[in-house]
């Protein structure tokens, strides 16, 4: 019985950690293309140089080469920081945003 409890707390501590690790810990900054890796969370920040809106959803390009999907629309030539996770869609690398604020 005790080698199952210590089982149970191990494993609950082990959960408890990959918690405090996907929730609490800052996206890593990124400024180009280059430094996207897919399935990673990310922050990065520029100038908006084109953005095209579709029903329920918008394509945002920035001027570090860096494209973002989100759920937003109005941030053409503006400044803006957003955060989200690195998908590949059709062979490239993007951000599908969560959070997105203008500077």
């Amino acid at each position: 019985m005790q080698l199952k409890t210590i089982s149970l707390l191990i494993s609950l501590a082990g959960i408890s950690l990959l918690f405090f690790l996907a929730y609490f810990l800052p996206p890593q900054q990124v400024n180009s293309y280059s430094e996207l890796k897919e399935n990673s969370f990310v922050q990065t920040s520029g100038k908006v140089i084109s953005e095209r809106n579709f029903s329920d959803f918008s394509i945002i390009k920035l001027d570090n080469d860096i494209t973002i999907t989100c759920n937003c629309q109005g941030f053409i030539n503006k400044t803006i920081d957003a955060e989200g996770k690195v998908t590949a869609y059709e062979g490239e690398l993007q951000i599908t945003s969560y959070n997105i604020k203008e500077k």
